[in-house]
């Protein structure tokens, strides 16, 4: 699949995306960008318990799903998407790709960001701001910062808002 088709998928994913089951990395780097609490009333973010007393409780506005099995916090993090039919947010290298193996949708704090603009739910000039920020304690691989850049030029240069 081409870098163009790629983009182009990812953006009609980021169009749709309404919520997943997030762990810890994610909800500290909504916090740090003082963002969470807009992320939730856009998007259904669940929460496991596992990750609720990593975090240390569960934001408000948050779903709490108290019927996740026990285990290993990123294991359940990846049932409970399968379960509930949800991609993963996380900022775990690692957790991410455990879950591209079992074929489950999974997107970082940047990709929430992108999201909230494509959706229209921010406006498209916040985003250079709010990735600056991101970007000094985020601990993102040069690729994975790419795409994002890829990702906000299509929609800056092409109008892909709110389609």
């Amino acid at each position: 699949m081409s870098a163009s088709t790629q983009r182009k998928t990812l953006i009609q994913e980021l169009r749709q995306l309404r919520g997943g089951v997030t762990d810890t990395s994610t909800l500290i780097y909504l916090q740090r960008l003082a963002f969470l609490p807009r992320a939730a009333s856009c998007f259904r973010l669940v929460v496991i318990p596992q990750v609720a007393r990593e975090y240390g409780s569960s934001p408000e506005d948050l779903v709490y799903w108290d019927a996740a099995p026990t285990g290993p916090t990123d294991q359940v993090v990846c049932q409970a998407a399968q379960t509930l039919g949800l991609p993963v947010l996380s900022e775990d290298g690692g957790l991410l790709r455990a879950a591209r193996r079992q074929n489950l949708g999974h997107y970082n704090a940047m990709m929430l960001i992108l999201a909230l603009c494509i959706q229209g739910n921010l406006p498209v000039d916040a985003y250079p701001a709010l990735r600056a920020r991101l970007l000094t304690f985020a601990r993102y691989r040069p690729e994975i910062v790419a795409v994002g850049d890829a990702v906000f030029a299509a929609i800056a240069g092409d109008g892909a808002i709110g389609r």
